[in-house]
């Protein structure tokens, strides 16, 4: 019989998530097994919790952490109804242009990595709103083109949070921009 590491008891479920067995606590919570593992496990909670599908959740994670923008709505993309994947960005302070100029430049960097080109546009969706998403010049969209831009997505956020280490990025706002 198996003890929970952190309170000590000993009722664990064992939950199977992606293949890979995982031990949970039923009285504390904790869990104990594959660290990606639980990971993919806690990330596929948050993104239901939100209301996200786990596909772009990381994603929409990683720019609610940017200072003056928050992720008003998001969807992966969808093979069947051949609809491309899209996170629309508000602006919530000041901080926003600065935030957006640095996802560009982001993006510019990406751009060799990426199956699509990814831009961010200006909407009006009842809102001013600003989208990330794959360019598309119109027609028909194709199932290939989904599923490229739904595997360019996971290469979206890697980059964000790479870069957003990076000083070009932490001080950008402090001198002229252009």
């Amino acid at each position: 019989m198996l003890t929970c590491l952190e309170c000590g008891n000993q009722d664990m479920r064992v939950r199977v998530a992606g293949g890979t067995p995982i031990h949970e606590c039923a009285l504390c919570g904790a869990r104990f097994g594959d660290r990606d593992a639980i990971e993919a496990l806690a990330d596929a909670e948050e993104a239901k919790a939100r209301g996200v599908s786990p596909l772009v959740w990381p994603l929409c994670r990683a720019l609610d952490r940017l200072p003056g923008i928050v992720v008003r709505e998001a969807h992966a993309g969808d093979a069947d109804t051949r609809v491309l994947p899209f996170v629309e960005i508000g602006a919530a302070s000041s901080d926003a242009l600065v935030q957006l100029e640095n996802l560009a430049k982001s993006l510019q960097l990406a751009a060799a990595e990426l199956r699509g080109h990814w831009v961010v546009e200006v909407e009006f969706r009842r809102h001013l709103a600003f989208v990330l998403k794959p360019r598309h010049g119109g027609g028909s969209v194709g199932r290939e083109q989904v599923r490229d831009a739904q595997l360019d997505l996971d290469v979206v956020r890697r980059h964000f949070e790479r870069d957003g280490k990076l000083g070009w990025w932490r001080h950008a706002g402090t001198g002229r921009s252009g």
